[in-house]
């Protein structure tokens, strides 16, 4: 069977109203990383941000794919907000941290888009830039783009020996931008293997991936699975579904 591949979700508060009854609050997750997953040979489930459950939801996953979102409350790496922080949502920063864990625990196969290669840095003990205009340089290459998703802004060079440049089989590849937060201190257990040409961190990956298959990509790789460009970001679902694989048939094994 093929393996499933749990998508994290957000949290959507609607404060229109129908009448007199608020619309309330939605669970929301992007079609593209559903798509992204299907599309490699997954099983696409998407996960409420509820972190209660996130025990047994990790129970019936083979795979974990961390989302984009919003920004990651920087008390889970000791600082205090800055005035240019975004919104942050606790429930979904409790969820995830704990459903990482769980998963951690287990050893399934982790896969980070965005705010998930942050929540990765973070939750191994790293630290981010609240905000890369205020704390680093306001003239950095344009990293929160207006453009469609799908429409490629700047390049990221992928380094040589790398998993990352051998699942994407290019030495650079054109990505989009849609983050104002990155890597500050790079935690431990990962190397940088993906860097803008303003040096910003681009491209993670776990220093043994024979030990803990974890990637993670600053960029939206889903928008960019069609068009020129589409399938080195294809390939980083494939490898992801691939590892998926390999870690539920060890498990049903066991």
């Amino acid at each position: 069977m093929a393996p499933v591949i749990g998508v994290t979700a957000t949290l959507k508060h609607d404060t229109e109203t129908r009448g007199t009854r608020p619309l309330g609050t939605y669970v929301r997750a992007d079609l593209d990383y559903v798509a992204g997953v299907a599309q490699a040979g997954g099983v696409p489930v998407v996960l409420p941000p509820f972190a209660e459950a996130a025990e047994d939801m990790v129970r019936g996953i083979d795979g974990l794919l961390l989302s984009g979102g919003s920004d990651l409350d920087p008390s889970y790496y000791g600082e205090n907000a800055i005035p240019e922080l975004d919104v942050t949502l606790p429930e979904r920063d409790k969820f995830e941290m704990t459903l990482l864990e769980h998963a951690l625990r287990r050893g399934i196969p982790v896969f980070g888009i965005c705010r998930g290669l942050q929540v990765l840095n973070v939750a191994f003990g790293g630290t981010l830039y609240q905000d890369l205009p205020s704390q680093l340089n306001p003239a950095l290459i344009a990293h929160r783009q207006q453009s469609p998703k799908w429409q490629w802004t700047h390049e990221v060079e992928v380094d040589e020996g790398s998993a990352v440049r051998e699942i994407m089989s290019v030495p650079s590849t054109r990505v989009n931008s849609y983050h104002h937060q990155a890597i500050k201190d790079l935690a431990e257990p990962f190397e940088v293997v993906g860097r803008s040409v303003d040096g910003i961190v681009e491209a993670i990956e776990y220093r043994d991936l024979a030990e803990r298959w974890i990637v993670a990509v600053q960029w939206h790789a889903e928008a960019m699975r069609e068009g020129d460009v589409g399938p080195e970001h294809r390939n980083l679902f494939k490898a992801h579904v691939a590892a998926a694989e390999r870690y539920a048939l060890k498990r049903i094994a066991a």
